[in-house]
């Protein structure tokens, strides 16, 4: 049976690439060649083993699970039994915009799908002593709206077990509920479960199992 993790945007997200765009934005979320945001699965498998990280005090029975499903920590050999694929828009969605960016009568431009998509957000420092904003620290920064779904293609090399391994990996679904830049400031607020079913994921996590 083929897995897959959503994403949902609860509050606008900036998943940022590391870089801007030149006289429009300082930085800029990454997208891909069509102009779709997504977030890439190192990302989430990163944010995904922190949040185990966080509470596996909590859980000392699913250690060796979490080796499987994360791998083992500062081992450079790949151990894990699961690969997680980038985030991306339903595959549905997908297809509709590239058909309209490759249409021979009024195409649409990726940056038009980017801009439709997302938005751009300033922000700036501010002194800590007058509490006013501070010279020249006036920043852009795209993020990408509320409301938007995200999917994650789980690839498994291994069959995982039903109750452990599908319980450590809900947990830190439900476990994690901010990415991106800007937590502070009511950014990246998002709900993941398994399957895009919320219900499923609290029960696997409850190890209900199948």
């Amino acid at each position: 049976m083929s897995r897959f993790i959503q994403i949902d945007l609860l509050s606008d997200a900036a998943f940022s690439r590391g870089e801007g765009k030149a006289g429009l934005v300082h930085v800029e979320v990454e997208h891909d060649e069509l102009g779709l945001p997504f977030l890439g699965g190192k990302t989430l498998r990163g944010l995904l083993h922190d949040s185990w990280l966080s509470m596996q005090h909590c859980f000392p029975e699913l250690a060796g699970s979490a080796k499987r499903i994360f791998g083992r920590e500062a081992d450079f050999d790949e151990c894990s039994i699961v690969r997680i694929g980038d985030a991306v828009v339903d595959n549905e969605t997908r297809l509709w915009i590239e058909a309209a960016e490759n249409r021979l009568h009024h195409p649409i431009h990726p940056d038009q799908v980017l801009e439709a998509l997302t938005d751009i957000r300033y922000q700036t420092a501010e002194s800590r002593i007058f509490g006013a904003p501070e010279k020249t620290t006036l920043r852009s920064v795209r993020v990408v709206i509320r409301g938007l779904k995200l999917q994650s293609t789980l690839h498994w090399l291994k069959d995982p077990d039903p109750e452990d391994d599908l319980r450590c990996l809900s947990l830190s679904l439900l476990a994690t509920r901010h990415a991106g830049l800007g937590r502070n400031r009511g950014r990246g607020h998002i709900r993941l479960s398994l399957d895009g079913d919320p219900e499923k994921t609290i029960q696997f996590a409850q190890g209900g199992g199948l």
